[in-house]
């Protein structure tokens, strides 16, 4: 027999089974709520970190720059005449850091350029011209037997030049080619016209000549002049110090005078 019987309202619910609990929403379990304070957290710390570096790196470089602009403009006072002796020193100790820096720079730069097989700036390298009368007010050339040199009309690449004028330092060791050429505008009688390249060692402080050689003018000539040149291949030390000598300086014709090295390897 078949049941017609229709009604509108729902079934009743289906009684509970013994020992089931109704699940709780995932939003609600307290490990979800201690996940996003630790995460939380995590980002305010981050956020404050990279706050305080940021704030220490813009305060160095801020005290970086103020200190820069400072030894700038002691480099600036150094030109002034009127400084005393003790500014003088400090100048000159500013250079010596502004030199050992611009060597640093420049080895980095060859380094680099060897390493991304770039174009790089040639090595260690000087070329000087003697200094000239007009510049020469004190008349420093005629006091002594080494030679002095015009910084300012000669070539200088990672080679340390002297306050005195006369030396030139090794900054890199390595094979350096030297070579001098000095002209003679007047004859001696007591001795002969002789131009050389003495070393100083680093560690002994030992004068060695390196390199000499002569040159002769005839006594009677009254308008005459003789050049003495030089060059040779050496092996040089770092601060081992090079500079040329004659007997007498004021038989120098400082118009045609040079003295230079470069580094071969």
């Amino acid at each position: 027999m078949i049941n017609t019987f229709h009604s509108s309202y729902n079934p009743p619910p289906v009684p509970p089974r013994t020992g089931y609990s109704k699940p709780q929403p995932v939003g609600n379990s307290p490990l979800v709520k201690f996940l996003s304070v630790m995460l939380l957290l995590l980002m305010i710390l981050t956020i404050g970190g990279f706050l305080y570096l940021f704030q220490k790196l813009n305060m160095q470089l801020q005290g970086s720059y103020h200190e820069d602009m400072t030894s700038l403009q002691r480099l600036q006072d150094c030109a002034d005449s009127s400084m005393g002796e003790d500014s003088m020193t400090e100048c000159g100790q500013l250079m010596e850091k502004y030199k050992a820096a611009i060597a640093k720079v420049s080895q980095a730069n060859e380094k680099l350029s060897k390493l991304t097989g770039g174009p790089h700036v040639i090595g260690p390298a000087a070329h000087m011209t003697a200094l000239s009368e007009h510049k020469d007010k004190n008349s420093d050339f005629l006091k002594t037997n080494s030679l002095l040199w015009d910084e300012e009309q000669s070539l200088l690449q990672d080679v340390r030049f002297s306050n005195k004028r006369d030396k030139l330092t090794i900054q890199y060791p390595g094979i350096y080619f030297i070579y001098s050429q000095v002209t003679f505008s007047k004859p001696s009688t007591s001795f002969g016209l002789k131009q050389s390249i003495r070393s100083i060692d680093p560690k002994t402080q030992d004068v060695k000549e390196l390199l000499k050689s002569f040159c002769s003018l005839d006594p009677d000539a009254s308008s005459d002049l003789c050049t003495a040149s030089l060059s040779g291949v050496f092996r040089l030390e770092k601060d081992q110090q090079l500079y040329v000598t004659v007997a007498n300086t004021s038989l120098v014709n400082r118009n045609s005078c040079s003295f230079g090295l470069f580094k071969l390897q």
